[in-house]
């Protein structure tokens, strides 16, 4: 595994191995969109993101470009109460998705939402692309609030995490 700044920043998030590999793969651009399946020789009826339907899904798009993704990362936003200007590069994204001037503890927790939150949208992605599931962001981004908060409670006990905030 990669012992870059980013990579051991992402190894310390509270998430569960699987999010977290996720997380990896996408910054490695080794998730299975449908570019990287063409790209492979593995035939795919269309290589249209199945979340917006408008353009093609590459790992950029599928995670930070899309308007589903875009929605869901505002929702996000809104619930930590912050604005943020988001890079389409998962590395650089990741990397920015954090609190200046805060502790080690309150970073690793930011870095752990920013993995919830890849997690479910590849989640979700699979479940509209395998199951026929319907794209709802808000579902989505109830999925997050409540695995991060688990996450965090579980490996932080005391910490003050607000659950739900509205949005």
């Amino acid at each position: 595994m990669d012992s870059s700044p980013i990579f051991c920043k992402l190894w310390r998030c509270k998430a569960v191995p699987s999010a977290v590999l996720t997380a990896w793969r996408l910054m490695e651009n080794k998730l299975a969109t449908r570019v990287n399946l063409s790209k492979r020789g593995v035939l795919v009826d269309s290589s249209i993101c199945c979340l917006c339907g408008k353009e093609e899904e590459s790992c950029k798009h599928l995670f930070f470009d899309c308007s589903f993704a875009r929605r869901v990362w505002c929702l996000c936003y809104r619930w930590l109460g912050v604005l943020f200007v988001s890079h389409i590069e998962p590395k650089i994204n990741f990397d920015q998705f954090r609190m200046s001037l805060s502790s080690e503890t309150v970073n690793i927790v930011w870095n752990t939402i920013w993995v919830g939150v890849v997690s479910e949208l590849w989640n979700h992605r699979n479940n509209i692309f395998f199951k026929r599931g319907v794209v709802d962001a808000f579902e989505v981004f109830a999925l997050v609030q409540v695995k991060v908060w688990s996450w965090v409670s579980t490996n932080f006990g005391q910490l003050r995490f607000p659950f739900l905030i509205g949005v």
